[in-house]
């Protein structure tokens, strides 16, 4: 392959020198054209530089465009050939066409190379002073790029008063070009000053500036503090017409100038919210997908300010059949929020319409919706369980299950909604199979089942079958509730609480399991009335469901945070390459992270902890190299399984578990393979993983145990010496989910 891709590369040599196909326009252009082609398919064709230099010399603007990005491509690579085109972009910077001296300029400050600044200089300045406004918009960009090269010769220059006096140009193209430039060159002091004079002559132009323009300058205007009220609803009066734009950006960016212009004005705060309404209800009618989703996110912001802004206005987020499951799931959310006592029950009537929707997601979103409306209204909470158990009769499994789950969380509230609740759980709990739906009965079950004659029975047939039961969240419900059904009704429940406490502790390979099960048994042999007043405890009533507020993400109005739902320093890793802030979150930072994660650890045997604090800290172990392309079968994996010892047993704390196949390809990245695992629809989800050092050819054997954000990993390898420096490799690769 490699001889191939030379040989063609011989063979462009030749077509760029044959004198015939010189001699001939069109085919010269096609054999650039063809250089090009090979070069953004990845092929190396820079030992072609200096005919790509010959073929530059020519009228032909196409061919030109060519040669100079072949040109700024290479550069670089060939730093002193590339002083020969030195000449020639020099002299195209003076030619008479307009697209030839701006394509030249673009080109010459492209070469990002120290030793030619000396020749960029002149036609900089030059240009920034043509006729042509393409040419002093090219020109603007240049000087940046030079900036980048040599900070000092643009500041000795006094380039960045040249771009402030250029705000005045009669080009807004030029002028937004000023703007960013300008921002990158100044980023260290704070970025462009907007004085009230600038501020008012950009608010005069804005309707002369392209969307995006617009949008920069609005973004810009943020800076400004205006002197007093009066100077505030004059902008506002002169930028109300913005709010009507097609275009979302320019919309947005709007309505966060309006909030930052009156943020000191009560009053007039308070009309902003009532102004915005119409225009972004009028954005959610039309649009993409995409864009209405993003416009219920800068809503949900909103709302947590002011939560009644919509009330009346609910009907706009009642989804249409078309939505894709993402703007669903959206609408459903701001319908909760929405909701208050004179718009309830039209919003629960259509949510029990939406509990039947095709999409498994939208239709438990739905249900979950129902139970959070039941605890934020208590009026209409008894008509908010007889909808949901009016969706039992339908027979769909998620939906059973989802609707048990709601109300379990319904009764941490409404204790006495479970004498409408338990007459409807004797036949569900065979139609599920969602080990949530199944846990929350289970919980039912204990927490009121004194109250229902077959409650022991419906236990202890799930008792009976229990060596089948694969979800630990319902073991661990089971066993909670048989004991708290023990204290109510003894006679019944005996016998089959010895059973189930004997299989827990006899056959139970979880440990989290067998040693609840081995509290209880204590318990009771040591003292009954102790053991009831711990199990059969006081319980806490919610007096809502927890909900995560958005409320802090409104100063970050019209940004990417709105539409990740959580604050930039989460997700922006790295600062601005031009500026000198810190680093929000670098790769040492989520180090120091997993550093105060172990070291906060506390191990009741020898832990890696123990291990480490003894001689050295967490931070001084260093990293390690892994084998890329490590090989080992299934029976060699169980075979070292087997004969190796275990040296680290340790749990850890998820913040969320990610899916299996995300974490195949994060840990692949780091060199870390997957053997097997189990699937994304388990409760307990397993990995057996395995690695290789790259220069010893040690291995390192990982079994991960993921369940109610937990994660238990188990540590076996050929060198003791090494397995803390692979451990801490595996918990810096998936930091983030912890």
């Amino acid at each position: 392959m490699a001889s191939d891709k030379k040989s063609e590369v011989g063979e462009l040599r030749s077509l760029l020198r044959s004198i015939e196909i010189q001699r001939d326009p069109a085919q010269y252009q096609q054999v650039v054209q063809k250089v090009i082609a090979y070069m953004t398919l990845g092929v190396d064709v820079s030992p072609l530089f200096s005919e790509m230099i010959m073929a530059g010399a020519t009228q032909n603007i196409v061919q030109k465009k060519m040669v100079y990005l072949y040109l700024s491509t290479y550069a670089e690579r060939n730093s002193e050939l590339a002083l020969l085109t030195i000449n020639t972009l020099r002299k195209d910077a003076s030619d008479r066409n307009p697209t030839i001296r701006g394509l030249a300029l673009r080109s010459m400050s492209s070469l990002r190379l120290p030793n030619v600044i000396e020749y960029i200089e002149s036609p900089l300045q030059s240009g920034l002073t043509d006729k042509s406004p393409y040419v002093r918009r090219t020109a603007v960009m240049g000087v940046v790029k030079l900036y980048y090269i040599a900070p000092d010769i643009v500041s000795d220059m006094k380039w960045s008063s040249v771009l402030y006096d250029m705000l005045r140009d009669d080009d807004p193209l030029v002028v937004c070009n000023c703007l960013s430039a300008l921002e990158e060159i100044l980023a260290n002091d704070g970025g462009i000053v907007i004085s009230k004079k600038l501020a008012h002559y950009l608010i005069n132009r804005i309707r002369d500036f392209s969307e995006w323009g617009q949008c920069q300058v609005l973004q810009l205007l943020l800076k400004y503090n205006c002197t007093d009220d009066e100077e505030a609803l004059e902008i506002l009066n002169a930028l109300d017409d913005r709010l009507k734009h097609v275009m979302v950006g320019v919309v947005m960016a709007t309505i966060r100038l309006f909030f930052h212009l009156t943020e000191s004005m009560p009053e007039v705060y308070h009309d902003v919210f009532e102004r915005v309404k119409t225009p972004l209800l009028t954005l959610l009618g039309s649009g993409p997908s995409e864009v209405i989703y993003v416009v219920l996110q800068h809503i949900e912001i909103i709302l947590s300010q002011n939560s009644t802004l919509f009330s009346s206005d609910y009907h706009n987020f009642y989804y249409r059949f078309n939505d894709p499951p993402y703007v669903k799931l959206k609408k459903l959310d701001l319908l909760t929020q929405v909701s208050d006592d004179s718009n309830s029950k039209d919003i629960i009537q259509e949510l029990s319409e939406c509990a039947t929707d095709v999409n498994v997601g939208v239709s438990q979103k739905s249900i979950h919706a129902i139970g959070l409306i039941s605890v934020k209204l208590p009026d209409i909470a008894n008509y908010c369980v007889d909808r949901l158990l009016a969706l039992i009769p339908m027979e769909i499994e998620h939906v059973t299950s989802e609707v048990i789950t709601t109300m379990s969380n319904i009764l941490r509230k409404y204790e006495n909604t479970h004498e409408l609740i338990l007459p409807r759980l004797n036949s569900c709990y065979a139609t599920m199979t969602s080990g949530s739906g199944r846990g929350s009965l289970i919980w039912i079950l204990g927490e009121y089942g004194e109250s229902l004659d077959e409650s022991p029975y419906i236990l202890e047939d799930i008792i009976n079958n229990i060596s089948g039961e694969s979800s630990l969240e319902v073991k661990l419900q089971l066993l909670s509730a048989t004991m708290k059904m023990f204290f109510k009704r003894p006679p019944e429940c005996q016998e089959m609480l010895g059973r189930l406490l004997e299989y827990c502790i006899e056959e139970e390979t979880d440990m989290l399991l067998r040693d609840r099960a081995l509290l209880y048994y204590r318990l009771l042999k040591k003292d009954v009335a102790a053991a009831k007043k711990i199990v059969c405890g006081s319980q806490k009533v919610y007096s809502h469901l927890s909900t995560h507020s958005k409320g802090s993400l409104f100063s970050e109005f019209n940004t990417l945070s709105v539409v990740y739902g959580q604050s930039s320093a989460e997700f922006i890793h790295q600062s601005i390459p031009y500026t000198s802030s810190a680093v929000l979150r670098s790769p040492e930072r989520r180090m120091n992270e997993m550093d105060q994660l172990l070291i906060s650890k506390e191990e009741p045997e020898e832990s890696l902890l123990d291990i480490l604090a003894s001689k050295e800290s967490v931070s001084t172990v260093p990293h390690i190299l892994l084998n890329p392309t490590p090989v080992i079968t299934a029976s060699e994996y169980e075979q070292y399984w087997k004969s190796l010892p275990l040296v680290s047993q340790d749990n850890y704390p998820m913040r969320y578990i990610p899916s299996l196949k995300t974490l195949q390809d994060l840990l692949s990245k780091r060199f870390i393979t997957t053997l097997a695992c189990s699937g994304d629809l388990a409760d307990v989800k397993k990995m057996y993983l395995y690695g290789q050092h790259v220069s010893t050819l040690d291995r390192f054997l990982l079994e991960v145990v993921m369940a109610a954000n937990k994660m238990e990993v188990l540590l076996k390898c050929t060198n003791d010496k090494l397995y803390k420096q692979f451990l801490l490799h595996y918990l810096e690769t998936i930091s983030d989910y912890m």
